[in-house]
């Protein structure tokens, strides 16, 4: 009688061959699953091309993906505009602007960002600051928060703060339990959709989730949660909060679209603004139907973006009337 040995290693040997058989059955046919599971699974998950595909961005176990520095907008920092010294100087206003695409803006070196137009309008208005926008293309307000605390340690005296519209994106999971995930795990799936086989196993995870089970990327009550935190961490370092609504045009398609609940989140920026005795800076009600100021349904064009910082300056200027760091 043969070996035990023996047949398992015939057993392995048939295992791999049928392995390698299938994979180029495949390849042969010409079968290639779209879209795959590490890739934008539909238009309302953009994550994981974030985290895999844009070239962007590096994989942090945090802030999911961040941004990949002195790469593309991006400086030495990680940040869009000038380089931040450890600490302002005294007659120095430092201001950091958080949130998501519509904050970070196009790319490109001259690519338009109301962060800049600010910078460029309070100069004009005889208030001249250092202003480096900290948005980043894709992030919810569980990212911002994590954001936040990573650009405070420049001691900014203001910080911009406007996120909810990827808050409101239905998901199959929300960015909490997108988080849980390990880098090893992220890594293996990436590695797995390089052959035909695993994006065959990833199709049929794909097919078998329950799609109906659908949350938003961070849930109204997370939302606040995460906009109070924001506030008293800001705060606690010395810096003034300042909240702006999320602007967006266009119809809402249905329950499943992200517009259907956004203006509950604008609503609730306005809630807690008011609530913590924050700023408000109603960019959602200003550019409301304006959609000749939009390039798509959420983010502007140049000229919304020169209108968005002006309307920024209108409502920071009164505040910073007589301001002097102590």
């Amino acid at each position: 009688m043969r070996r035990p040995g023996f047949k398992i290693t015939v057993l392995l040997a048939s295992i791999l061959l049928a392995i390698f058989a299938a994979e180029h059955a495949l390849r042969f046919l010409g079968w290639e699953y779209r879209p795959l599971s590490v890739e934008v699974r539909d238009v309302e998950d953009a994550r994981g091309f974030h985290l895999f595909k844009d070239e962007h961005f590096v994989f942090d176990p945090k802030l999911i993906w961040r941004p990949k520095p002195s790469f593309g907008v991006f400086n030495a920092q990680g940040l869009r505009g000038p380089i931040l010294s450890p600490r302002p100087e005294l007659d120095e206003l430092r201001i950091v602007a958080v949130g998501d695409s519509n904050t970070l803006g196009w790319g490109g070196e001259d690519g338009a960002n109301w962060p800049r137009d600010l910078a460029e309008r309070l100069a004009a208005m005889g208030t001249p600051v250092t202003l480096a926008n900290a948005g980043v293309w894709g992030y919810s307000s569980a990212q911002g928060l994590a954001r936040l605390e990573e650009v405070l340690h420049y001691a900014p005296d203001i910080v911009l703060i406007s996120f909810g519209a990827n808050d409101a994106h239905r998901v199959a999971r929300s960015d909490r339990e997108f988080a849980r995930s390990s880098q090893a795990v992220r890594s293996l799936t990436r590695w797995l959709t390089h052959f035909r086989l695993g994006q065959l196993v990833a199709a049929v995870a794909a097919n078998g989730s329950d799609e109906h089970a659908r949350t938003a990327r961070v849930p109204l009550d997370k939302y606040r949660e995460n906009l109070k935190d924001m506030v008293a961490m800001a705060r606690d370092a010395g810096a003034t909060p300042v909240f702006l609504t999320r602007p967006f045009v266009g119809a809402v398609d249905g329950p499943d679209k992200w517009k259907f609940t956004a203006f509950d989140y604008n609503a609730t920026t306005a809630e807690t603004a008011e609530h913590e005795g924050v700023l408000l800076v109603d960019l959602y009600s200003y550019f409301k139907a304006r959609d000749e100021l939009f390039s798509d349904e959420s983010h502007f064009t140049d000229e919304g973006h020169r209108l968005a910082g002006e309307v920024v300056a209108g409502h920071l200027v009164p505040a910073l009337r007589g301001w002097q760091r102590e």
